[in-house]
């Protein structure tokens, strides 16, 4: 009995073995199989492509699906202009574009990773194929270290022309009509911005006649810096955490100084100042929205207003550690006669500066708390901080049954010593007038 059980034991591994070795030489099979077809689709491609016009060549990147023997096969084309002497797209200044580059990827499901069938072959331009009166361009992207950025887009207005920068940060437009060509450069899809802090730029690139001209360009990955807030306490030696709304940005090479506000410009203790071009060399970061929020217009290392601006580097695709700005406080009192009033409204405008959409003046408002002082709401703490500027103060509320509001039509708030103090009194008859503050 035994040995019956023994040899049906080894009866059924030998079938087991047996059934293995069918089924991994059919898989190798069909695998031999798939390489070969794809191989020769690939052979197709090349010989399609070899007989295409040579600018149409330039930047082809085209992808198609052929179904062969039940399989389905994509086809992958592309195309490119090199250079002679690198073997590759060349930004450098007196770069030719030499011959055309073409490549044919073919790949099917299932297949092992890098099984993939590629021809890669060139097109050398024949007599009279390429205009020698027409010239290019040669689009070069890096970071300010000099880091190439691939991945970003340039594209001619009209569609004259459109490419992305490859490994090296070129991109090559050759076989063009001289000329100026208004396009615009994008770093979007590769998660880059210019040192404006954007994702695109306009530019106008320049063809020449039987040359193609090296163009620059700066993009990077965006850096963040968070910016807290303190302001100080009377004419004490001592802070309290403040909030902002808004805040500027500010380096040399940039078009124009760059605000930043906070979601339904609301007051936050940290405003994350994003996205920022990375620069070797830190920001100028000061409270408010226009340059007369600035503290420190002249930048002097130990002028009064230096403690309300901030110097700080946005790192490339990270975060800095947090800066503190102080700014200047205002110790606004509302009363009637001699008690506080709570509940008042108060809006405070900034005679210089405009609101996020640029429509009107900046006004911030508030609603006076138990001691008669701005805040978020009658039971909060008061917000004394205000970014460096001059301001209107309007103040209004019930009084004796009647809507009263009085304003004082300047009030200075640059001074980091000690806080600036104002006392609206709507028991006072002097400029009191009916109505709600606007």
């Amino acid at each position: 009995m035994i040995e019956v059980l023994v040899s049906a034991l080894v009866l059924v591994v030998a079938t087991a073995g047996v059934t293995g070795l069918i089924v991994t030489t059919v898989s190798t099979q069909a695998e031999q199989r798939h390489g070969t077809e794809a191989y020769a689709l690939a052979q197709e491609d090349q010989a399609r492509l070899s007989s295409m016009q040579l600018p149409r060549l330039n930047h082809l990147d085209q992808t198609r699906e052929v179904t062969l023997n039940q399989t389905l096969f994509k086809i992958r084309s592309t195309g490119l202009f090199v250079n002679d002497l690198t073997s590759t797209q060349s930004c450098i200044q007196g770069a030719t574009a030499d011959y055309v580059q073409i490549s044919s990827s073919v790949t099917w499901p299932g297949m092992d990773k890098g099984e993939k069938a590629e021809i890669v072959s060139i097109v050398a331009p024949t007599t009279g194929s390429l205009d020698p009166s027409r010239g290019g361009v040669a689009v070069s992207v890096t970071s300010e270290q000099k880091v190439a950025r691939p991945g970003v887009e340039v594209t001619g207005t009209g569609g004259a022309f459109y490419g992305m920068t490859d490994a090296g940060g070129c991109v090559v437009f050759p076989d063009l009509l001289k000329g100026n060509y208004p396009a615009i450069i994008s770093g979007q899809k590769a998660g880059l911005v210019n040192k404006d802090g954007k994702s695109s730029e306009e530019v106008t690139l320049p063809v020449p006649e039987a040359e193609i001209k090296p163009v620059a360009a700066q993009f990077d990955y965006p850096g963040t810096i968070p910016v807290e807030f303190k302001t100080r306490v009377g004419s004490t030696s001592s802070f309290t955490p403040a909030a902002a709304d808004s805040i500027v940005a500010n380096y040399t090479t940039m078009t124009a100084a760059k605000v930043f506000w906070t979601p339904n410009s609301a007051r936050e203790p940290t405003v994350k100042v994003t996205p920022l071009f990375p620069f070797t060399s830190p920001y100028i970061l000061y409270a408010g929205s226009c340059a007369s929020n600035n503290p420190n217009p002249s930048g002097e290392p130990n002028q009064p207003g230096a403690p309300a601006v901030a110097n700080a580097i946005a790192p490339p695709g990270g975060t800095a550690a947090p800066v503190t700005i102080q700014l200047p406080a205002l110790e606004m009192l509302v009363k009637n006669g001699a008690s506080a009033v709570a509940g008042a409204k108060v809006t405070i405008t900034d005679k210089t500066c405009k609101e996020a959409k640029g429509l009107s003046l900046m006004k911030r408002v508030y609603t006076t708390n138990k001691s008669g002082m701005p805040s978020s709401s009658e039971n909060g703490v008061a917000e004394q901080g205000l970014p460096w500027g001059v301001y209107e103060a309007c103040a209004s509320a019930n009084i004796s049954g009647s809507l009263k509001r009085k304003k004082v039509t300047t009030v200075t708030v640059k001074t980091l010593t000690a806080a600036t103090t104002l006392t609206v009194d709507l028991g006072n008859s002097t400029g009191l007038e009916s109505g709600e503050c606007p």
